[in-house]
């Protein structure tokens, strides 16, 4: 599948700040699920951007804006291209909870077992844990998949409930939130059993007619490691296994360290911000600007639709 993403954050200042510095997290990854030909980064006002890569292999941008500005504008755009996921057997062997076991005492998978700033246990999830009796009684596959669809049924979709830095005992007292609660819920109970789990921050390509998630807004799900089958991914918020309609941007513990944009500034003002994602399905990707005509110009996919900063 082909997408064309457009990702446009205003930031605007009631008074004028400087020595503004962001880092943004909204290049879709490269790996081996999908990769992303084509992203171009847009800031208003004008400034030099540094890109690095951190261990997890999240592409990061960052600039600094050192004059006083009453307004801020990052447009991102993307084409990516997402490969068709891996078919999942009915079960894993019950065997498989020892595999994960020790697997999970590698460096590279314990940092997903550690409780993160949002993501970590409370008496509500443990409460929430006893209610639908979350132990290691089946296969780690399945245990999963009912836990999926055990949070897609128990909490209703409802956006404004919560805010972009709410706990998760907000959404478990409430029984409503939106993806980045039901994300951050999964996690901690499946990190609550042993199994290595990751927040993913990217794009859903909707199908109005099942999905629950705002369609104008950025995503997030939940990816688990298990035997044999690596990091699957499983969407809490509309009950489904990641498939090609997930655009996976930035992978971390939790949304502390995958935020699209976070920065400080300078200076005593209110802030309004203002974000607005489009996700297009393409037939084909595009040429790339250089393989065409000085004379052809490629268009840019300016849809636009009114968001939260909160990932819904």
């Amino acid at each position: 599948m082909y997408y064309a993403i457009t990702h446009l954050t205003i930031y605007k200042y009631s008074d004028p700040i400087n020595d503004s510095v962001m880092e943004l997290r909204m290049q879709p990854r490269s790996d081996e699920t999908q990769r992303c030909p084509r992203f171009d980064l847009h800031i208003s006002p004008s400034t030099k951007v540094f890109n690095h890569r951190d261990y997890l292999g999240n592409s990061i941008h960052t600039f600094d804006i050192p004059a006083p500005h009453t307004k801020l504008a990052i447009k991102a755009e993307a084409v990516v291209e997402v490969k068709d996921k891996l078919n999942l057997p009915n079960a894993l062997p019950m065997s498989s909870w020892d595999t994960i076991d020790t697997e999970a005492k590698h460096h590279n998978m314990y940092d997903m077992l550690l409780p993160g700033k949002f993501a970590h246990p409370t008496d509500l999830l443990q409460d929430f844990a006893d209610e639908i009796n979350w132990k290691r009684r089946t296969d780690p596959l399945n245990l999963l998949r009912e836990l999926n669809s055990t949070i897609y049924q128990k909490f209703d979709y409802v956006q404004n409930v919560t805010r972009v830095d709410s706990p998760i005992d907000d959404a478990l007292s409430a029984r409503r939130g939106v993806c980045q609660d039901f994300s951050h819920i999964m996690l901690a109970l499946v990190r609550q059993v042993g199994i290595p789990a990751r927040y993913v921050s990217g794009y859903l390509y909707h199908q109005r007619d099942h999905d629950r998630s705002d369609v104008d807004a950025s995503h997030a799900w939940v990816e688990a490691w298990l035997p044999d089958l690596g990091w699957i991914g499983f969407d809490p918020t509309n009950d489904l296994i990641v498939s090609d309609r997930h655009i996976r941007v930035s992978i971390a513990n939790d949304f502390a360290a995958a935020s699209p944009s976070r920065g400080v500034f300078k200076g005593a003002a209110e802030t309004e911000l203002d974000v607005r994602v489009k996700v297009e399905k393409l037939d084909e990707l595009p040429f790339e600007e250089e393989e065409l005509a000085p004379e052809i110009v490629l268009p840019h996919y300016q849809y636009y639709q009114d968001q939260q900063a909160q990932q819904q």
